[in-house]
């Protein structure tokens, strides 16, 4: 994927997780930060890393906002250690990855972003660190597939859908409105946005800039 960002490179830092070593791609702005995202990854047994392309535009959001991109690779998946455990491991994954982001990231709001399974895993964890986090954004949230997990919400959520998403239901975002998230259907997109990455890249850097201009 060609880069038109002046951003300094990519560093490639091995994280400590509750199940081994976590492969990852940490990437900086090309000015001083502002905020600071997680990135997650789709499912593991299905070949999802986070060199996946829907992941990897997600990134390119969150720098277009000026902000510090972090990317994990799961248990089992990719470059780190462990095994897959069907969402529940994969959940302590990200949250020790959010430590140590923040821990590079002082004073700078937090962010959880996440495709597919990994907007699931995020969805749970910015439930969980709800009073740590500045907001939550889903991509591809596979509804259709796993439901809606019972935990409490983030405090500021957005979702973004493909119309022929074949692992979501679009009729049941029902929750999503009831907690105030707003929904940007992608019309003619499928599940991976195939074609249509460009939308991911600018709906995430819309929804962080326009959360970031609202912060105190």
């Amino acid at each position: 994927m060609p880069r038109d960002l002046a951003t300094p490179p990519p560093e490639f830092p091995v994280l400590t997780g509750p199940a081994g070593r976590l492969g990852a791609t940490f990437e900086r702005p090309a000015g001083p930060p502002v905020g600071a995202v997680l990135h997650l990854h789709p499912h593991p047994l299905g070949g999802g890393t986070r060199r996946n392309n829907v992941v990897r535009h997600g990134a390119l959001g969150a720098l277009d906002a000026g902000c510090l991109a972090l990317r994990i690779d799961f248990r089992g998946a990719g470059d780190s250690e462990g095994v897959h455990d069907e969402g529940r491991g994969e959940v302590e994954d990200a949250a020790a990855a959010l430590d140590w982001l923040a821990a590079r990231a002082p004073g700078l709001p937090l962010f959880v972003w996440g495709f597919s399974f990994g907007s699931r895993v995020g969805l749970v964890l910015a439930g969980r660190e709800r009073d740590r986090l500045s907001g939550y954004l889903g991509v591809g949230f596979p509804n259709g597939m796993y439901g809606w997990p019972e935990t409490p919400w983030p405090r500021r959520a957005a979702f973004l859908v493909g119309e022929h998403d074949e692992f979501a239901d679009l009729d049941d975002y029902g929750p999503a409105r009831e907690h105030g998230a707003p929904l940007t259907v992608v019309p003619g997109a499928d599940h991976f946005f195939r074609g249509r990455l460009d939308e991911v890249r600018r709906w995430t850097a819309a929804t962080l800039e326009e959360w970031l201009g609202g912060l105190p």
